[in-house]
């Protein structure tokens, strides 16, 4: 098999892997499986956290742009941001619903599926290629 340029993931997938950890599942709460992030915390602050929120939100959603995303993948990441920021509108509720809602992990997943979907078939032909190569490397001398 012939090598291929190494795919890895898009440097703009993993600042927004690491965007949506750090707002929806950043702390755990012990013994739980329970996680929240600044979302929830800064939905503490009436309007203004909500507001700052919605922009990192939307930073995602701008990542995805980057990465050739198509609009019916933004305009489902748009969705989940705005019910996010919505729900979190509403008092004592909103505050809940941020730890449970997590909607820029929903969002990190979709783009996820997309991109390797999109890259699928070079996935595919870089994992039979190492595969190979390790085997090679493996049974070196075993047989000879």
């Amino acid at each position: 098999m012939a090598d291929s340029a190494e795919i890895k993931a898009p440097h703009a997938l993993r600042r927004a892997q690491k965007l949506a950890h750090m707002l929806d599942t950043a702390v755990g709460i012990p013994f739980t499986k329970i996680r929240f992030g600044l979302d929830s915390l800064l939905g503490l602050i009436p309007g203004v956290g909500d507001l700052v929120t919605v922009g990192l939100s939307a930073h995602i959603i701008h990542l995805a742009g980057q990465m050739g995303a198509p609009m019916s993948l933004r305009a489902a990441m748009v969705k989940n941001a705005v019910f996010d920021f919505l729900i979190g509108l509403i008092p004592f509720v909103g505050d809940i619903s941020d730890i449970f809602y997590k909607g820029n992990r929903k969002n990190i997943r979709l783009l996820e599926t997309w991109w390797v979907s999109t890259h699928h078939q070079q996935l595919k032909n870089q994992t039979a290629e190492m595969v190979d190569k390790w085997e090679k490397e493996t049974t070196k001398g075993k047989y000879d």
